[in-house]
């Protein structure tokens, strides 16, 4: 019968075989020969996925250990931010693929590099080189891992990678940039955890400590039941129930959400107002938590917008706090042939989740201004440039779209000019050069 010389993986019975063979003390050709395999084939097996065998196999002796980036090589379901560096892991020395140590021993060169079927095997006390197939079988599926990740980023120009890079430095999360690819790159098709896993492996000019949500903390929260009650400001068709199920889970064109953000205590606030079907912010700089300066907000919107603002803003929906509890005053126009330039819906206490989309907003908004910032040192400008920046950011529940192009989509380019607001290009596009620290 002749040979296979086919480049289909060894399978587990072949590997196992190998080892029986090679306790035996046949040679990688007579073992070809009983496998049906290339010999050479069966040398490059024993040489590249034999395992150290003693008390000294530990990385701490590895020749590679100074270099090594390996993670995640066992098979085992394991906790990814938990888990280190392999080189950290006592198991990590049985099936990494490069592990490496000095032994000197002649009768290894006799017998192929391995200490399998040698006389002084259980009298010797260095460290041993076995051909053992379970371990192989371990080295093969990390080998296989690895090589997935590897190669697929070797196909890739280095404009691409270059591209990737700067984007994910510049804070753009890697699920937009792959879903926001320029011409150019539309042809590299890759997909989103392939990305994470490039990273991870620092085979890009980037790192974990560069993507925004990678690092995550535990919060424990109360364990106290609070209870949702309707106070006297939510009754007369003001609370969020008096909304159709549509307008309360949808948020259909005409509703808006408010919100405050504060910096330090008793310190200058910013109040946020999200269009949810845009996912388009807007942020203004109010001196104090007061009923006084939100309505001044809304008389300047009312008076600048004209009739975008009863489009924009027919219906909103604010929390209960002290701040927008004046809805008579809220809901006033400032001019006397409007009865109402809008309606005030509030959510129930301690519902938060009942206006998702500004919260979920405010963790983009708390990365580029952090908590305890004195926001009285940001100017107007400053102010306008983090809500252009959020406002350019696309989005993936819109189709990668930003919350800018579907506003200009649905009212024209007029309506960005009001608001002086403006397209910034994602090549272009910065969330990391204006984030404020303490």
């Amino acid at each position: 019968m002749g040979r296979n010389y086919s480049n289909k993986n060894l399978t587990e019975l072949e590997i196992g075989n190998i080892e029986y063979y090679l306790n035996n003390k046949l040679c990688p050709a007579e073992i070809g020969l009983k496998l049906n395999r290339d010999p050479s084939g069966i040398r490059k097996e024993i040489k590249n996925y034999s395992t150290f065998f003693g008390e000294a196999r530990k990385c701490t002796n590895c020749l590679n250990k100074d270099n090594c980036h390996e993670k995640y090589l066992c098979e085992k379901i394991v906790d990814k931010i938990k888990c280190a560096q392999c080189k950290y892991c006592h198991h990590a020395g049985k099936i990494c693929p490069n592990y490496k140590i000095d032994v000197n021993c002649a009768l290894l060169k006799k017998n192929h590099h391995v200490c399998n079927g040698c006389d002084l095997y259980h009298k010797c006390k260095s460290v041993k080189i076995k051909y053992h197939a379970e371990s192989a079988i371990k080295k093969h599926n990390a080998v296989q891992r690895i090589s997935r990740i590897d190669i697929k980023l070797d196909k890739f120009p280095i404009e691409f990678k270059n591209y990737i890079s700067t984007l994910i430095k510049n804070g753009i999360s890697p699920d937009v940039i792959l879903n926001t690819l320029p011409e150019e790159f539309q042809m590299y098709k890759v997909s989103t955890p392939t990305l994470y896993a490039w990273i991870d492996k620092g085979l890009l000019d980037c790192c974990n400590l560069d993507l925004r949500n990678k690092v995550s903390r535990v919060r424990y929260g109360s364990s106290t039941v609070k209870r949702n009650t309707v106070k006297g400001h939510q009754l007369n068709g003001r609370s969020i129930e008096d909304l159709t199920e549509d307008e309360k889970t949808v948020r259909p064109f005409g509703i808006a959400e408010f919100d405050t953000v504060e910096g330090i205590k008793g310190g200058e606030l910013l109040f946020t107002i999200m269009i949810p079907c845009f996912s388009l912010m807007l942020g203004f700089k109010i001196h104090n938590k007061t009923q006084e300066e939100i309505k001044k907000v809304l008389d300047y919107l009312e008076n600048k917008l004209d009739t975008y603002f009863y489009i924009l803003f027919n219906k909103s929906i604010p929390d209960n706090g002290s701040e927008f509890l004046d809805f008579d005053g809220l809901e006033k126009s400032i001019y006397p042939n409007h009865s109402k330039r809008l309606h005030i819906h509030y959510t129930h206490t301690y519902a938060p989740y009942e206006k998702p989309h500004i919260e979920n907003n405010h963790i983009l908004l708390r990365w580029l201004i952090k908590k305890g910032y004195d926001i009285s040192k940001l100017s107007a400008d400053d102010i306008l440039n983090i809500i252009n920046r959020l406002n350019n950011y696309p989005r993936k529940n819109k189709g990668y779209k930003t919350p800018l192009q579907l506003l200009e989509d649905t009212l024209g380019n007029y309506i960005l000019d009001i608001l002086d607001l403006h397209h910034i290009p994602i090549s272009k596009l910065n969330m990391k050069d204006m984030i404020i620290h303490n």
